[in-house]
């Protein structure tokens, strides 16, 4: 599409209400592969919420108690602050996934989970301190 149509599309459309079957539509991951990386976390991280080893409704039950515990208290209060947000976007990971009308391989997943994994990273390079 060049600009002009592109631009011409936009100024057709502003103003107007999306149809609710479309913004639906436009919500929804698109069918992509993952890498075998990925593919992985998303079965583990099945594995951890089945066996109950972790509750998404109880973030403390993403770390390793027995490297929390030894953590100092300013690493403890950083790993806090992470479970928040890592507890919302694994979360929304997981029901993406676990959802049937979406497709279990996404590049959206993709993105997500290196949001995550950024997110773990910043406790994880001095304390190995999470289950996954």
């Amino acid at each position: 599409m060049n600009m002009g149509n592109f631009a011409t599309t936009i100024a057709e459309q502003s103003g107007k209400p999306m149809p609710e079957k479309k913004q639906k539509k436009a919500g929804q991951p698109t069918k992509g592969s993952l890498d075998e990386e990925h593919r992985n976390f998303l079965r583990n991280l099945k594995e951890l919420i089945t066996a109950g080893e972790i509750d998404l409704g109880n973030p403390r039950t993403f770390l390793k108690k027995e490297v929390y515990d030894n953590l100092s208290e300013e690493w403890k209060e950083q790993a806090d602050l992470a479970l928040m947000n890592i507890a919302t976007l694994l979360r929304q990971v997981y029901e993406l996934y676990i959802r049937t009308d979406t497709p279990d391989e996404s590049p959206q997943y993709q993105t997500m989970i290196e949001q995550l994994w950024q997110m773990k990273q910043r406790i994880e390079e001095h304390h190995d301190a999470f289950k996954f």
